[in-house]
C-alpha cells in the first residue's frame, strides 16, 4: 500500500464529501509505526447528527466501505470512527496521538477539541489519576 498517496486521496475525498467537516488520521500510521498489514485508522466529525441510531452506527462503516471501494483496497484497511460517539478515552488518544488532515470548521473542530477535553478531565482524568496512585 503506497500511504502517502492513500492519505492525500483521502483528505480530498473528505474534502468532497459533504457531511464531514474534520477528519483525523490516528494509530499506526499517526504514531509512524505502521507495517504492511496495518489498517488506516480515521477519525471523522459528521456535520449532522444522526438520530437513528443504527444509521448512526452504520455511518461510518459505510464511509469506510465507500472509501475502500473508491481507493482500491481491500475490506479492512480503512477504519473510520465517528468522534461524536466514540468512547472518551479513545477520542482523547486521536486528539492526544492522532494528526489533523482536514478542518472545514475550525469553531466545530475546536469545540470537539474542548468537548472531549472537558469530558476526559472530569470522568476519566480523576479516576486515572487515583488508579495511578494506588497501583502505580
Amino acid at each position: 500500500m503506497n500511504f502517502a498517496k492513500n492519505k492525500s486521496q483521502i483528505i480530498q475525498l473528505a474534502q468532497d464529501e459533504d457531511s464531514i467537516e474534520i477528519l483525523w488520521l490516528y494509530g499506526s500510521y499517526a504514531k509512524g509505526n505502521a507495517h504492511k498489514k496495518s489498517d488506516i485508522d480515521l477519525a471523522v466529525a459528521f456535520k449532522t447528527w444522526e438520530n437513528n441510531v443504527i444509521e448512526r452506527r452504520l455511518r461510518p462503516e459505510l464511509l469506510a466501505l465507500d472509501w475502500q471501494h473508491q481507493l482500491n483496497l481491500s475490506e479492512g484497511q480503512i477504519s473510520v470512527l465517528d468522534i461524536n460517539i466514540a468512547p472518551i478515552p479513545l477520542a482523547m488518544s486521536v486528539l492526544q496521538g492522532g494528526e489533523l488532515l482536514l478542518s472545514k470548521n475550525r469553531s466545530r473542530q475546536l469545540q470537539e477539541q474542548q468537548r472531549i477535553m472537558s469530558k476526559w478531565e472530569l470522568d476519566y482524568l480523576y479516576h486515572y489519576q487515583q488508579q495511578r496512585a494506588n497501583y502505580g
